[in-house]
């Protein structure tokens, strides 16, 4: 019983997220990124670095040069191309070109939500512990 009374407190938390976060529709993951009827607007090309972070989301988007974040939805089960997850761990930072699609709308001094459409130019920096510097990778399309 206190199990089932948590799920629902949890479910209603991430509806309640959801909802603040101003999603226009239901974020549908087998329609990928692009064809998503929660994509709210054009999708557009960004260089950034992308990691996992602590928190929700923890899949984001670093655009390199300026303060903000980009948050990558679904949490948990987040819309990316197999040439980010295949790479993507707590130990990983990966550089490149991200053709992001906007779950959001876009408002100063907060994270914009958003899922990834396709990677390109990719740097993958992996970190082992024990190491001062990472392993790089490059991956090139």
């Amino acid at each position: 019983m206190k199990n089932l009374r948590f799920f629902k407190c949890l479910v209603l938390s991430f509806l309640l997220l959801l909802t603040s976060l101003g999603i226009a529709g239901e974020i549908n993951v087998e329609k990928g990124c692009k064809n998503n009827p929660a994509v709210i607007g054009e999708c557009f090309l960004i260089h950034g670095r992308i990691s996992i972070y602590n928190g929700s989301p923890s899949v984001r988007i670093w655009l390199v040069g300026t303060n903000r974040l980009l948050g990558v939805l679904p949490s948990e089960n987040e819309i990316l191309p197999d040439n980010i997850k295949k790479y993507l761990t707590l130990n990983t930072r990966i550089y490149g070109d991200f053709l992001v699609c906007p779950l959001t709308q876009f408002k100063p001094g907060h994270m914009q939500m958003v899922c990834i459409e396709s990677a390109s130019n990719l740097v993958i920096e992996r970190y082992v512990e024990g190491k001062k510097d990472p392993i790089v990778l490059r991956q090139r399309d």
